[in-house]
């Protein structure tokens, strides 16, 4: 996983690290299916349509949304590493031509790496989203804002997760 990655000194921002995502914290995920199974009865205006739900408005950025490369950074130095801000970012060119010689070795060696044509397409790209569907046919507003989420989760991964980490990278030079 990426913590893992950091952890041992391998991980680096992709791209310019300006992309911008949605977090849903778990409590919100479960808020939104129960939400929306109430609205589940026969001749229910919400039937057939699809609704994606975040953290919503709670996100730090006035759009709904957060850097991602900002708020894994402070995962990553809540967890004791160093930060990936202070390193040299990878250009999304370098990583993806990287990542097609990384896939031709897996593939002749029987391989699968890290790094991958996918993988670096995903770390670059904006993905949030506009919940405002689901606001306004399920009502639905986060019940934990995304500061919170996001402290409760970083706190969990540092009881859970850390003690267990490991330090030594299996990887053939961070692929």
């Amino acid at each position: 996983n990426m913590l893992e990655a950091a952890g041992t000194g391998k991980l680096r921002i992709f791209g310019q690290g300006k992309n911008r995502i949605c977090f849903t914290h778990v409590d919100n995920y479960a808020h939104a299916l129960i939400i929306a199974e109430r609205q589940l009865f026969k001749g229910s205006p919400v039937l057939g349509k699809f609704y994606i739900v975040t953290d919503g408005r709670t996100h730090p950025e006035p759009d709904a949304y957060c850097i991602f490369w900002k708020e894994l950074n402070k995962a990553v130095v809540a967890m004791g590493f160093s930060s990936i801000e202070e390193k040299m970012h990878y250009s999304f060119w370098f990583l993806y031509i990287v990542a097609i010689f990384a896939e031709a070795l897996g593939w002749l060696l029987g391989r699968v790496f890290k790094l991958n044509v996918f993988n670096v397409f995903v770390l670059t790209m904006h993905r949030w989203f506009r919940i405002t569907a689901a606001e306004k046919d399920l009502e639905y507003q986060p019940i934990i804002p995304f500061v919170e989420g996001w402290a409760d989760t970083i706190l969990w991964f540092k009881k859970h997760w850390l003690p267990t980490f490991e330090q030594k990278d299996r990887s053939w030079f961070g692929l």
